[in-house]
């Protein structure tokens, strides 16, 4: 089965059924009910969709409407915005970083290499170079490039990209270009724009393996406590939760699985359990109870990874405005 085969009620299928629930029903709600019977007997018929065949569909849909959003005045901004609320954030990063490959934007060669063939390339390099080429990555990418480098200089790429502000075109395009050839591929592009920061670091170590995270905090403690500091003001991590109101659990809860919740409770503290049930109906609360004491020996990595998936979440509530969140250290007037 090729994406070219398909027709167009069944990409559309494909692509509400992968999007966000929250933008899915505002698409829903602009089609009248000829298209929404349409696109919900191809959703009846659809089982198994290769992955091959998700992605050429988004990649249409990307290609289409950012083409049409070129004759709106602020189009490109606000059909980014859609994208990254459309789509978890690897999958976001993925395709804008398609788009932005088609358009010449430096950087996305090296968003689009493999993190620890990465780390391997530049292992030699100077820690600068080091610091500039991870800050162009992902969060999630540029945390698995970090653990891949040599210990020695670990710590000192985190307290250069945290300082990190503009950076040249000629600079990041000089050294996409070496990368790039010492890799023996192609891609390129040409356009300043802003990387690294105290903010960017603490984005990355959030979704850092937690041994790891606290290796590299306590090392930068020991050089620059200041920064540390700064640093650990910026994290969230899911124990944090425990300093929301009562709304914005609510409001989480509707944002996360029955299954994520239960494998990050399994090792969350008494009052973080008793936070999320006190803010749940009785019948779900019970429900949730009865899977925890159901459940068998789970692996600390996926606990932790649940716990990071929500802690994320939260934060991408936090930036729509939807709720606040309280870090424990910050004072009120």
């Amino acid at each position: 089965m090729n994406a070219e085969d398909l027709s167009g009620v069944r990409k559309a299928a494909i692509l509400l059924l992968t999007m966000d629930d929250d933008v899915t029903k505002e698409v829903m709600k602009n089609l009248d009910e000829q298209e929404i019977e349409a696109i919900g007997k191809e959703i009846t018929n659809l089982k198994l969709i290769p992955d091959h065949i998700v992605h050429r569909v988004q990649e249409e849909f990307m290609t289409k409407v950012s083409r049409k959003s070129k004759n709106v005045v602020g189009g490109e901004s606000k059909f980014r915005l859609l994208v990254k609320k459309s789509f978890d954030e690897e999958k976001a990063e993925i395709l804008l970083g398609n788009l932005d490959t088609r358009k010449g934007v430096p950087g996305e060669f090296l968003k689009r290499c493999d993190p620890r063939v990465l780390a391997n390339v530049i292992r030699e390099e100077h820690p600068q170079t080091m610091a500039l080429v991870l800050s162009v990555l992902g969060t999630k990418k540029a945390g698995d490039a970090i653990s891949c480098l040599p210990e020695r200089v670990q710590t000192e790429v985190v307290v250069r990209m945290a300082h990190l502000e503009k950076v040249e075109l000629k600079i990041l395009a000089e050294v996409e270009s070496v990368i790039r050839e010492q890799l023996e591929s192609t891609m390129g592009g040409a356009e300043g724009k802003q990387l690294g920061g105290v903010e960017v670091v603490a984005s990355i170590l959030n979704q850092m393996d937690r041994t790891l995270e606290s290796e590299l905090l306590g090392k930068l403690e020991e050089t620059n406590p200041e920064l540390a500091e700064r640093i650990r003001q910026l994290m969230f991590t899911f124990e944090d939760l425990a300093n929301l109101d009562d709304r914005s659990i609510q409001v989480l809860l509707k944002e996360i699985s029955s299954e994520d919740v239960g494998l990050a409770l399994k090792g969350a503290s008494d009052s973080m359990k008793e936070k999320i049930f006190s803010n749940m109906s009785e019948r779900a609360a019970a429900m949730l109870k009865e899977d925890l004491e159901a459940m068998g020996p789970v692996r600390l990595s996926d606990v932790e990874k649940a716990q990071v998936k929500i802690a994320m979440v939260a934060k991408k509530l936090e930036s729509e405005g939807k709720i606040f969140l309280s870090r424990g250290s910050e004072e009120f007037i």
